[in-house]
């Protein structure tokens, strides 16, 4: 066949596909939507591809298009995640009824998670060889006309091992100009020194940030239009580097920063396959959505603090990933996909892709529909509304992750708990902590930190006595360097306290196909040690019994014990300091919370919620969004004078709430539900506020959501 043969068929296929694009009974992606890429990869129900082999017929094609327009989807996903049958057909069709295509790769960056580039990044060799990949790897983009994502970087990068590391005359002269002494010639010689150590794992992390920096100017001058997308990881970058898909602490997706990207994606799969909590929580992973909420909130705290677009890649029920994992509980789970794209929306995200492919099940298939449906009914507001700033954050201490190497993952269930509590929570990183100001919030959360710069701790006394709250579990008694801290015992108002934990080792891998067992430890870990001791008394007008796991006994000086454990040692202490406060909580959170789940320990869990819920009311500080019911989420974006709440009901058996919002910057007229077009009634709260009852009880509760519309008064 000649040239002009082909392109002459070519202009008949664009000529067919225009003329279905004019009919007015065939689906479109409206104008003002909310960004939704599926695979192109059959459908499960309504009409379209089911089991054809490809090529399909034009007609099935067009369908499948169709089906998935119907379905609340705007993008098609294409490249190398995607098992689907996108061709170049598939795309100018879509894109002739408004879709939009997103281009996924492996990256052109020339390392790996175990090994250097075979050019050192701060080499003129490197960036040459860099420009010889962008072709072959991502050239098929010139071919789409409306292009929305581009994927040019490696897939979760993270220092997987110390072999990684680059040790080259170049690599060596950043070191020395940037920390002024010559760089540690192995691994080990910069463990012997804590300053040494601490400057080496910094400056290698940051090895890969002088690659993609100049990866993103290459690829916005080849083409621009895409916006330029970085996939983090849901757990190595995240405070889970150690002993887990990567050997040691040494990435954090903050320390890395954001100037080399215009859209960050992050993935965590909650219910198709595990989420790399440690030990015991990992077989019993509740709450189910704690690491979720807790990723995404430093996803948030990068995205936000570098103007950036946050996205999720949402795991959808299908044998292209998930295979070795799918089992009867999750096909009857036909509510995760809806969930979970809720979950993120609400947490932030500005982007759903799935991962990867179009569920294999049609209830699965039919729900997510009916969740996007619903959403793209306000999709454009939403795109453009944002997640506003909590009044309260939870600390990342990337030098006690570094230097000690303990997981920072598990303490995910204590960000849920405190979240569950005030309503609202963001993850601030120790590298934020530059002055008194704790960079505009109001409280401060420490759970688990045991070591601080002094420079930082100095900035938390400061925050204090100027009418800052901070709420700890732990007196950081460490500096960088392993020296003895006294300062913050002398804010918390004690002379000693311990900072044990129980040890959790191992991630369990819940097969379904193969065997379930336990990864990255070569043999079953024992059974964690733990002590025990019991709550009494009473705290805020409320009886206390709960069963404390590792009390962390302390020896108070000035400051006041509110009530204390059944041993003698304080459970709850407070201490006034200038404006502002602080209150210490004598045993782990992480782990009593997390016995309460292991134990099925209703009681137990109530006490320590409602407990938490008042430390926080205490501090007069108020947060914009609450759920009284803790296993209902309640989420909300701010768009001018509107707001949109959601409503996500994920293990409440008894599944209403209500809902309490406040400084929404309007006064507050009518709220729509979306879904169902019925108005929700409410009251007005003496501070200003609103209040409302949610009920989610179709079918099964779990899963259940709400998407409620909120307009001003007029």
């Amino acid at each position: 066949m000649n040239k002009t043969s082909i392109s002459l068929l070519l202009c008949a296929a664009m000529m067919v596909g225009d003329i279905f694009a004019q009919d007015p009974t065939v689906p479109r992606v409206s104008k003002n939507y909310f960004p939704v890429s599926v695979q192109f990869t059959p459908v499960p129900s309504g009409k379209g591809w089911r089991d054809e082999r490809p090529p399909l017929t034009d007609e099935t094609m067009r369908e499948t298009i169709h089906n998935i327009i119907l379905h609340g989807c705007t993008h098609i996903a294409a490249g190398e995640f995607s098992n689907g049958g996108a061709n170049l057909k598939v795309f100018d069709y879509a894109q002739s009824l408004g879709m939009k295509i997103d281009f996924t790769s492996n990256g052109v960056q020339l390392f790996k998670r175990n090994d250097p580039p075979k050019y050192c990044v701060y080499s003129p060799e490197y960036l040459d060889s860099v420009r010889t990949r962008i072709e072959p790897v991502l050239g098929s983009v010139k071919k789409v006309s409306n292009p929305f994502t581009i994927f040019p970087f490696m897939d979760e990068p993270f220092h997987a091992d110390t072999t990684s590391f680059d040790f080259r005359e170049p690599v060596k002269r950043a070191f020395k100009k940037q920390y002024g002494y010559a760089m540690p010639t192995s691994y080990s010689v910069a463990k012997r020194e804590p300053r040494k150590h601490l400057d080496f794992i910094n400056f290698q992390s940051s090895t890969f940030v002088e690659a993609w920096r100049k990866i993103y100017k290459e690829v916005k001058q080849y083409d621009n239009r895409p916006l330029v997308v970085m996939t983090h990881d849901s757990h190595n970058t995240m405070g889970g580097g150690v002993n887990s898909d990567s050997k040691y602490a040494v990435d954090d997706v903050f320390h890395w920063g954001g100037d080399f990207v215009d859209m960050f994606l992050y993935d965590i799969y909650p219910y198709t396959m595990f989420d790399y909590r440690y030990g015991e929580p990992s077989q019993i992973r509740k709450p189910r959505i704690s690491q979720m909420h807790y990723t995404m909130a430093q996803m948030r705290n990068l995205t936000t603090t570098y103007g950036k677009k946050l996205g999720f890649w949402l795991g959808t029920y299908n044998n292209g990933w998930f295979r070795r994992y799918l089992n009867k509980e999750m096909l009857s789970q036909y509510w995760m996909e809806r969930e979970l794209a809720y979950t993120a929306i609400t947490g932030g995200s500005d982007f759903i892709i799935t991962g990867i492919n179009i569920p294999s099940d049609a209830r699965h298939w039919d729900d997510f529909g009916q969740a996007m449906r619903t959403v793209q009914k306000v999709g454009g507001a939403i795109s453009e509304s944002q997640k506003p700033k909590a009044r309260a954050c939870f600390l990342f201490p990337r030098t006690q992750y570094v230097q000690m190497q303990e997981e920072c993952f598990n303490v995910g269930q204590t960000y849920e708990l405190c979240l569950r509590a005030f309503g609202e929570l963001d993850v601030i990183h120790e590298e934020q902590i530059t002055d008194d100001k704790m960079n505009g919030y109001d409280i401060l959360v420490m759970a688990d930190v045991k070591m601080l710069p002094r420079e930082v701790a100095k900035h938390i006394a400061a925050f204090v006595k100027r009418g800052g709250v901070v709420i700890s579990d732990c007196v950081p008694q460490s500096d960088s360097y392993f020296a003895p801290l006294e300062s913050m015992k002398e804010l918390f108002g004690v002379k000693a306290a311990a900072t044990n934990r129980v040890e959790q080792k191992g991630t369990w891998n819940p097969f379904s196909m193969l065997p379930a067992k336990w990864a990255f430890v070569k043999e079953a870990p024992a059974v964690p040690v733990k002590t025990y001791d019991q709550a009494q008394g009473k705290a805020y007008n409320q009886n206390l019994s709960f069963r404390v796991i590792t009390p962390r006994n302390c020896v108070a000086t000035d400051a006041q014990i509110i009530t204390s454990l059944k041993s003698g040692f304080p459970l709850l202490l407070s201490r006034k300091v200038g404006k502002g406060s602080c209150y210490l909580f004598g045993f782990c959170l992480q782990d009593t919370y997390f016995q309460t789940w292991m134990d099925n320990d209703i009681t137990s869990r109530t006490e320590l919620q409602q407990l938490m819920h008042d430390v926080f009311a205490s501090t007069g500080i108020v947060s914009r969004v609450y759920s009284s019911n803790p296993d209902m989420e309640a989420g909300v974006r701010l768009h001018g004078n509107e707001a949109y709440c959601f409503v996500i009901n994920h293990e409440a058996e008894n599944a209403i709430t209500d809902v309490t919002l406040r400084d929404l910057g309007f006064e507050v007229g009518q709220i729509m539900d979306v879904e169902w077009g019925r108005t929700v009634d409410f009251v007005r709260t003496p501070d200003g506020g609103i209040r409302f009852t949610i009920m989610a009880v179709e079918g099964t509760p779990t899963g259940v959501t709400r998407l409620l519309r909120i307009t001003p008064k007029k």
